[in-house]
């Protein structure tokens, strides 16, 4: 069993699990959104106006979980929809979404603060992208 938790796939795994989690338990109490709506939230910022395709895209998610998260955030006022086409909606970020947003990432920000003490953050996000272009090879 230790070949298995000693493997560096395993240790990505946990290790991204260890972070979702911290973040979720941070935003959660402070600004009342989980993680998951804070990253599409985050995809709006960054494109601008887009498609709920184009987030499922960037976040490598379904188009189904997107469309979830989408309708939370619609029905609490931080994002708005309009139809593109029978099938496609264009998301946007609302002045309540955007304020959120900003003031929950400054404070997540703040609050992983010291996560990566004693790591190489450059050699890390080397070794990421490696990994990153190496599993895409294999899909």
């Amino acid at each position: 069993m230790d070949a298995i938790t000693d493997s560096t796939a395993f240790k990505l795994h946990r290790v991204t699990a260890l972070i979702d989690r911290l973040a979720d338990d941070y935003l959660y109490s402070n600004h009342g959104i989980r993680y998951a709506p804070m990253l599409v939230l985050l995809m709006c910022r960054i494109l601008g106006p887009t498609s709920q395709q184009a987030i499922a895209n960037n976040l490598n998610v379904s188009r189904a979980s997107v469309s979830q998260r989408v309708a939370q955030l619609v029905a609490s006022g931080l994002i708005t929809t309009e139809p593109l086409d029978g099938r496609t909606s264009r998301v946007t970020l609302t002045p309540a979404g955007a304020s959120l947003f900003d003031t929950a990432w400054a404070g997540l920000e703040a609050h992983q603060n010291g996560l990566e003490a004693g790591v190489n953050e450059a050699v890390l996000a080397e070794q990421l992208d490696r990994i990153i272009d190496n599993a895409k090879a294999l899909l």
